[in-house]
């Protein structure tokens, strides 16, 4: 209930501050991008079901609509669109989805439903057992240059751990890398305060199954290859 009201209220407060930014890359992608300035694509969210993840669109309308980052070399992306990614100012409509309660400020990135479906039982469990975030741990980390189901041991901890002072420490953190304040953090640079599962293998209950072995193994896929 504490998470679920400070959604509410700092997702209404920042919805208001970032509704004028929101306004104007809506408005920088209908003039580059000729289209619609909202993309919108089904997710998975709490409890598996699918939700509807909205957008300030930044890439051509040409391009296909479950394209993973990895696939986006080739495309022809405007340099203000560009822009826009680097800084996430295109994922701030989000916030609005917060307030509504279908995602939180802080979570699990929502995945794409065929690449939910490859990840490990387990992982993909865990994943779908809290809302998903605007913002994780995995977005302010160095694994977020690559796909959400290569950073999953980063979600893991994240759910075994979360706390208010947790999701703050991510907040402030997505703020200052988004302003060039800040680098992204490794998981051995995570602050002294986060009680590392692999220390207190005890405390790993639920479907939260396997982080320490893919923290010391280096496995960060979670991904089942067999189902690939």
């Amino acid at each position: 209930m504490a998470k679920r009201t400070f959604d509410l209220l700092a997702g209404a407060l920042l919805g208001v501050v970032a509704l004028p930014f929101v306004a104007a890359g809506a408005l920088v992608s209908a003039v580059c991008l000729r289209s619609w300035p909202f993309f919108v694509q089904q997710r998975v969210g709490l409890g598996g079901r699918s939700f509807r993840i909205v957008k300030i669109r930044t890439l051509p309308v040409a391009t296909p609509r479950y394209i993973d980052k990895h696939g986006l070399a080739d495309v022809p992306i405007p340099a203000p669109m560009r822009a826009m990614r680097r800084v996430h100012l295109d994922e701030l409509p989000q916030i609005y989805l917060a307030v509504l309660g279908t995602m939180s400020l802080v979570g699990p990135r929502p995945e794409m439903r065929h690449l939910h479906e490859s990840m490990q039982p387990g992982v993909a469990e865990a994943r779908v057992s809290v809302r998903p975030g605007c913002t994780g741990l995995w977005q302010v980390s160095d694994l977020a240059s690559e796909l959400i189901s290569q950073g999953t041991k980063l979600d893991l901890l994240y759910i075994e751990h979360r706390s208010m002072r947790f999701d703050l420490w991510i907040l402030f953190r997505t703020v200052f890398i988004a302003l060039g304040l800040a680098k992204p953090v490794s998981v051995d640079r995570l602050p002294t305060w986060i009680d590392h599962v692999e220390e207190r293998p005890e405390r790993r209950v639920g479907p939260v199954v396997s982080v320490a072995a893919s923290i010391g193994s280096g496995d960060v896929t979670g991904v089942d290859s067999g189902r690939r």
